[in-house]
């Protein structure tokens, strides 16, 4: 049996002729599928001879193939090229059984069209939240409001009409985005956290370092390392937030670095904001970094991960600086407040909010190394093998309802 999955991830076609993708998402994930299905067909936007790194993770592999849509960024990108992912979506769904629409997202709005007008069923696997992801702030476009209604009104839809719902967070994407009263609902975050908790050594040089950077015996406070984990593909992992909130720490004396991972078309203009704030000597723009020892060498050197999100279904690089031992401030928006301690989080898109959590934390080392010890514990709670088996259970029961090759 052939299972489709669609993705709203970038890929690309390397010279090899395989085809990568950033982040944890590589053929040792998808390949989760094979335990129920045969064959494991992702739809996804694949650019072309784009070059690769030994970094970067493979995707496709035995029976794992991507069905290739034309790469396309932004909304006027996708009109352009909307017919022909609309002829490629329609091939996509005919040579497959079974589907499994990862959303929100353009992809899996197509796709879910297309299944529609086949009549066939389908199950679902919600990864963010359609309504935070076009708030305030978000994009720049007055028709903003607009996107946003018809976007969370479809995903409500989505998800009421399917076969089957996988949540990736415990409550606020269900009460928003509620299944069919006589269908499957199950929760499931897609962690891989696996070799990514800190040890004890760890935990001791990083307190070590919290109590460094306090000032003592007359002497300055060694400036602090704040790092963000997100991408600039669209303003709602509240880079500009983060930037603003900044400034106004800087203002008021304290001493820091920001480091930005991450790229996206709006990387520019988040520099420009840190030129125009004066803080081009304080924030880095590293680009994007490989998942696996990358990202964790990047958290270790960072004193406190910052997620001022505007929207946030669950917040995996959250849990990764939390497995990290790192001190953590996020926004109240999404999944992150089950993740963080209520004293943690401040309201998305207020920079005085944020800049006065921030200015609390730093002037308390004790607080600093209780909410490392904390967060450290809380990510542990998340088990890397009882979440994939509740996946692999899902995965199941949408195979052993499929009714016949077009429905399930």
């Amino acid at each position: 049996m052939r299972i489709l999955v669609t993705l709203e991830e970038h890929l690309w076609r390397a010279h090899d002729g395989h085809i990568y993708g950033d982040g944890p998402a590589g053929y040792a994930a998808w390949s989760e599928l094979l335990s129920s299905f045969g064959e494991v067909v992702l739809l996804s936007r694949v650019a072309r001879d784009k070059e690769t790194s030994s970094e970067q993770i493979q995707v496709d592999g035995p029976s794992i193939s991507i069905h290739e849509l034309p790469d396309y960024t932004g909304p006027w990108e996708y009109l352009r090229r909307l017919t022909s992912l609309r002829i490629g979506v329609q091939q996509a769904v005919a040579q497959c059984d079974v589907y499994l629409l990862r959303v929100p997202g353009l992809v899996s709005r197509l796709a879910w069209q297309e299944i529609r007008r086949a009549k066939g069923n389908y199950a679902v696997q919600v990864v963010g939240d359609a309504s935070d992801a076009l708030s305030a702030g978000t994009i720049r476009s007055v028709f903003r409001p607009l996107y946003r209604y018809v976007a969370t009104r479809n995903l409500r839809k989505v998800c009421q009409q399917s076969a089957a719902v996988l949540y990736c967070s415990k409550g606020s994407l269900q009460r928003r985005y509620p299944p069919s009263k006589d269908n499957l609902s199950v929760t499931s975050p897609w962690v891989i956290l696996t070799q990514g908790y800190a040890s004890s050594d760890l935990m001791t040089k990083r307190h070590l370092c919290i109590d460094e950077k306090a000032p003592s015996n007359g002497h300055p406070a060694q400036p602090f390392r704040f790092g963000f984990i997100g991408s600039f593909a669209q303003l709602y992992k509240g880079a500009d937030t983060l930037l603003r909130a900044a400034s106004l720490c800087s203002k008021k004396g304290l001493e820091f670095r920001i480091f930005f991972v991450g790229e996206g078309r709006h990387r520019r203009a988040m520099q420009s904001l840190a030129a125009d704030l004066s803080l081009q000597q304080k924030a880095v723009f590293m680009g994007q970094l490989s998942f696996g020892k990358p990202i964790f060498d990047f958290l270790d050197s960072v004193d406190i991960f910052l997620m001022p999100s505007r929207a946030e279904a669950f917040g995996r690089a959250l849990l990764e600086a939390m497995a990290r031992g790192c001190p953590c401030i996020g926004s109240n928006v999404g999944g992150i407040p089950e993740l963080l301690a209520a004293d943690d989080l401040v309201p998305p898109n207020d920079p005085e909010a944020l800049a006065r959590k921030i200015m609390e934390v730093t002037a308390d080392p004790e607080r600093m190394k209780a909410m490392s010890a904390r967060n450290l514990s809380r990510a542990k709670e998340f088990d890397p093998e009882v979440l994939r088996n509740t996946r692999l259970a899902f995965y199941q029961y949408v195979k052993d309802h499929s009714a016949n090759a077009r429905k399930i």
